[in-house]
C-alpha cells in the first residue's frame, strides 16, 4: 500500500518540477522568450551606438579649432535653408502633379 502513495507522491512531483521546467516563470519558455528580447535589444543597442559615434563625429568636427567648413556649410544649407547670392532657388511642390 504504502510503495503505491510514494510512488504517486514521487511521480506528481516529478510532473510538477518538469512542468515548471518548461513553462514556468523561470522555465524553458519564458528564456526562449528572453532571448529574443535581448536579440532586439542588441540590435537597438547597436544602432543608437553608431547614432552616437555619429554625433561623437558632428562634435569633433565643429569643435573651436577644428571646425570644418564643409560641415558648417552643409548644415547652413541643409537647416537653415542658407544660399549663396549667386544661386537661383527653385521652389518645387512635391505634391503636386507632374503634368
Amino acid at each position: 500500500m504504502a510503495p503505491k502513495y510514494v510512488a504517486a507522491s514521487l511521480s506528481a512531483l516529478a510532473a510538477y518540477f518538469a512542468y515548471h521546467a518548461f513553462a514556468g516563470q523561470q522555465g524553458l519558455g519564458h528564456w526562449s522568450d528572453m532571448q529574443a528580447r535581448l536579440t532586439d535589444k542588441q540590435a537597438e543597442l547597436a544602432t543608437l551606438q553608431k547614432a552616437n559615434d555619429a554625433l561623437r563625429a558632428d562634435i569633433a568636427r565643429l569643435t573651436p579649432g577644428t571646425v570644418d567648413a564643409d560641415l558648417v556649410e552643409l548644415l547652413a544649407r541643409e537647416n537653415l535653408g542658407f544660399v549663396y547670392p549667386d544661386e537661383i532657388v527653385l521652389m518645387i511642390d512635391a505634391d503636386a502633379p507632374a503634368f
